[in-house]
This record gives structure tokens, C-alpha cells and sequence, in this order.
């Protein structure tokens, strides 16, 4: 381990009373970056190939970027399309008391009544509303989804023609949902192959173990979610059941459980996409854990939402940001080792919010997977100019979010900053300090009251020449 020289700059994610930011170092400037090695020690720079953790060219991270495929078709944007889209098949399907739905039949009161409720194309009606949720959040899934439901639509459409021309167009709703489902899961998918490929080329052969006290995500992460999945789906069965058997014991009256499932759809919608979600969660953080990872040096910025955006690099002020994740508390770690120490004004002292701070990320960069990315924090005391170097990391899932408020940055005077820093610490302690001083003197001279059963006129007397506390009486003892 080896003590940082001049002119090594740190780069802050936060600032806190009496402490400096979190860093990771490297030399303003110069091509090559200070590098630190996989079990975390501070190094001088190292030839290509010759084992140390590798930079990300710009030129790299800009072709990674573009194979995420056009914003477009981002979860969000897209979901929103599908769940409108969605809302409308319904709406035209069964929004018609005189339209014989071909998903559902009805009842007694629905218009045909000796078809009772139909359970055979149930699942593509489910499948048909997890479509916008799945899209979002289970890509994996909604492929497949999609594709049934398109094949069950079309033969619907076959068998039911000329039924109405709602249902009709309808049922081309659904299809234009299931394409757009289908080739914007397609899409994304792919697009995560690609990016992983291409991070991978950049980082190299090189693998790395996960450095010392990294926090472990993978005994907690997704658990809730699988939890929460698996009891709505057993609430949803439950109600499920009961619509079937009374059906199945109607005997000649037929029944109608369409309420039934209607509220389990819902049910069941929510509960595949926490389990879903859950699942490739906890899937992530396993394969995080089970074998070394490539690393990258990579910056770091803070967005205005809590949101921390991955940067190629902490020196490109015209980087466009390539993906984002949000630090949790529990899966953040300070003081995982002593790195350094070294003068406050030797530093670059960043604010996360204004510029980035460099990194080092562990694992492969996609959405849905899960990453660590270690820092330094270089801590100080309030009257003191050094101060020590402590590894912080962080773990944490890489979202699938494109869209950012994150324009150009400048760096600013790291020196100045920490000469402030510094400055209000000072300020501070001494009106704490001036405080607790005359709390203190008060607690040793409390007001004095007047005694019970004194005379009126002395009381006015001693009232109008004292004048209150810190009068020159000198009765209250005051400042």
C-alpha cells in the first residue's frame, strides 16, 4: 500500500461534516489513469496487458451506448404505449354489453347464457394485461407472452368473424400490442448480449475477485419481491378455485365467475411480475458472487433523483452518462480498508452533483445486472489539513433507465472547495462551542425568582431596577 504523491486528485460522491469526498484516484491530465489493482491497492500506472484494471475510451462507451438501441423503445416509454394499448383491447372486447367476448363468455345477464364462463382462454386474457408490466420489468418473459397471445387472437379472430366491428378492431389492438411486445423484447434483449459483449472486450482476459467487505447483496436481494409474488399467486388461486368448482357444480344453470376472474387476473398480474422481478434479481447478485469479474475504471455522477449515473470516464466533460443505478444504505460500506492518506490540498474535491467521481466497477454492465463499484473516501478531521484514504463500496443493480437531466460538466477548483470545507467547519464548532458556553454559564447561574409572601412594593422595586436577565443587577447571572 503505497501513500498517494502530489498531484493525485480524489473525487467526491457526498460531503459530510468534517470529512472529505469519496475518491478514487488518478492523475489530472495524464493519459494513463492511477489504477488500483483487484484487491484494491493504490498503484502506479501499469503497460497495457500488464494485469491492472482498464480504463473505458470514450470512443468504447459511445458504441456501447448505441447498441442499447434507439430510446424509443426504453421500458418506460414503451410500457406506457403497451398499457394504453391494453386499456383500449379491453375496452373495445368487453366494454360492449351486445359484443360476445372471445376471451370470456358471460353468464347469466351477459347475453348468452348457456355458454356460462369460459376458463380455456383465461391465461391469454392474464397474459394480454402483463404485458406492459412484464415489458418493464420481466423482458425475459414477455417475448414468449406476446407470441401466445398474437396466436390465440388470430385464431379467435378466424373462428369469430364478423362478430362486430368493436371486437374487430379490437382484436387488431391486441395484435398491435403483441408486435410491438414481441420486437421491443427481441430488441432489448439482444441489445443486452451486445453490451455485455462489448463491455467484456474492454475490460479484457483480466478477472478479478470481488475486493474484502463488499457488501453481499445475494442473501437479500429479491427476496420480498419472490415472497410478495408467491402469496398473491396463492390468493389468486384460491379465488381461482372457488369460481371453478361452483362452475363445475352448477349442473344445468350456468354459472358465472367472471368476477372471479377479474379480480385474480389482477392478482395474478402483479404476483408474476414481483416474482419475476425478484427472480432476475436474486439471479443477478448470485452470479455476482459465484466467480471474478471484469472491472473497469468508470466515473460516477449523482443525478437530482437519487439516481448515480455511469461515466466512461471522471475526465471527458462531454460524455454523454451510459447507465444508472441507486445506492442503498444497506448495500453501501465504508471503511472496508485503509488506502492512504495524505495532504487536503492535494486532492481534487469534487461535488458528485456538479462533476464525476471515478470508480471502479466490478462485473458485467447491462441492465438487470448487478454490479460493485468501489471508491475511496478520504475522511478529515475539522482543524486538520490530511487526512486517510478508506475503500467504500457499493452494490447494486444496473437500471434499464435512458432518460437523464445530466447535461456538460466542468471541473471545478478542488483546492478552493476543500479550503471552504474546511473554513465552515471551523465556523461551525466555534458557534457550537459559543453555545454550549453559555448554557453552560446559565445552568450555573439560573434566574432568581421572587420569594412567596415578599412585599408588593419591594417586588415592583426589585422588577424595575433589575430589568430582566443580564441586567446590571447581576441577579441572573448573565452574559
Amino acid at each position: 500500500m503505497k501513500r498517494l504523491p502530489p498531484g493525485v486528485f480524489a473525487t467526491g460522491a457526498g460531503e459530510r461534516s468534517g470529512t472529505a469526498a469519496r475518491t478514487v484516484v488518478g492523475e489530472r491530465g495524464a493519459r494513463a489513469a492511477w489504477t488500483v489493482t483487484g484487491d484494491g491497492v493504490v498503484t502506479r500506472p501499469q503497460a497495457p496487458g500488464a494485469g491492472g484494471v482498464a480504463t473505458w475510451p470514450v470512443a468504447d462507451a459511445e458504441r456501447w451506448r448505441r447498441a442499447g438501441g434507439p430510446a424509443i423503445l426504453a421500458p418506460a416509454a414503451v410500457g406506457g404505449l403497451l398499457a394504453v394499448l391494453v386499456v383500449t383491447a379491453y375496452v373495445l372486447l368487453y366494454g360492449a354489453a351486445d359484443t360476445p367476448s372471445p376471451v370470456w363468455h358471460g353468464g347469466p345477464g351477459e347475453g348468452v347464457p348457456e355458454e356460462g364462463t369460459d376458463w380455456r382462454r383465461y391465461p391469454g386474457a392474464v397474459l394480454l394485461a402483463a404485458l406492459p408490466l412484464w415489458y418493464r420489468y420481466v423482458p425475459v418473459a414477455v417475448v414468449p407472452a406476446a407470441l401466445c397471445v398474437a396466436v390465440e387472437t388470430g385464431v379467435s379472430a378466424a373462428r369469430n368473424a364478423g362478430t362486430g366491428d368493436a371486437a374487430t378492431v379490437g382484436q387488431a389492438v391486441v395484435l398491435a400490442a403483441c408486435g410491438l411486445a414481441f420486437a421491443g423484447g427481441c430488441l432489448r434483449l439482444r441489445a443486452r448480449r451486445r453490451q455485455r459483449a462489448l463491455a467484456l472486450k474492454v475490460a479484457g482476459k483480466q478477472r478479478f475477485p470481488l475486493p474484502e467487505g463488499v457488501p453481499e447483496s445475494d442473501g437479500h436481494r429479491g427476496h420480498r419481491r419472490i415472497h410478495l409474488g408467491l402469496a398473491l399467486a396463492l390468493i389468486a388461486s384460491g379465488i381461482l378455485t372457488e369460481g371453478l368448482v361452483r362452475d363445475l357444480s352448477a349442473g344445468g344453470t350456468p354459472y358465472d365467475a367472471v368476477g372471479q376472474q377479474r379480480v385474480a387476473l389482477v392478482l395474478l398480474v402483479a404476483a408474476t411480475t414481483f416474482y419475476g422481478r425478484g427472480r432476475l434479481a436474486l439471479r443477478a447478485a448470485r452470479r455476482l458472487y459465484e466467480e471474478a469479474q471484469p472491472a473497469l475504471i468508470v466515473g460516477v455522477r449523482a443525478g437530482p433523483d437519487g439516481r448515480h449515473w455511469v461515466y466512461p470516464d471522471a475526465r471527458t466533460t462531454t460524455a454523454a452518462p451510459l447507465i444508472a443505478y441507486v445506492p442503498r444504505r444497506r448495500d453501501t460500506r465504508t471503511r472496508t480498508r485503509l488506502l492512504g492518506g495524505g495532504s487536503a490540498y492535494g486532492y481534487h474535491d469534487v461535488d458528485p452533483e456538479q462533476e464525476p467521481f471515478e470508480a471502479i466497477l466490478y462485473g458485467t454492465v447491462a441492465e438487470g445486472d448487478e454490479a460493485v463499484l468501489v471508491h475511496a473516501d478520504v475522511e478529515y478531521h475539522r482543524h486538520q489539513e490530511t487526512g486517510r484514504m478508506y475503500a467504500t463500496a457499493t452494490t447494486a443493480p444496473l437500471r434499464p433507465d435512458r432518460f437523464h437531466r445530466l447535461g456538460p460538466w466542468e471541473a471545478a477548483d478542488g483546492p478552493t472547495r476543500q479550503r471552504d470545507r474546511l473554513r465552515r467547519a471551523r465556523e461551525q464548532e466555534e458557534r457550537l462551542r459559543e453555545t454550549a458556553r453559555r448554557a453552560a454559564e446559565r445552568a450555573r447561574n439560573p434566574p432568581r425568582t421572587a420569594a412567596a409572601g415578599s412585599s408588593g412594593d419591594d417586588d415592583r422595586s426589585t422588577r424595575h431596577s433589575c430589568g430582566g436577565c443580564g441586567s446590571s443587577c447581576g441577579g441572573c447571572g448573565g452574559d
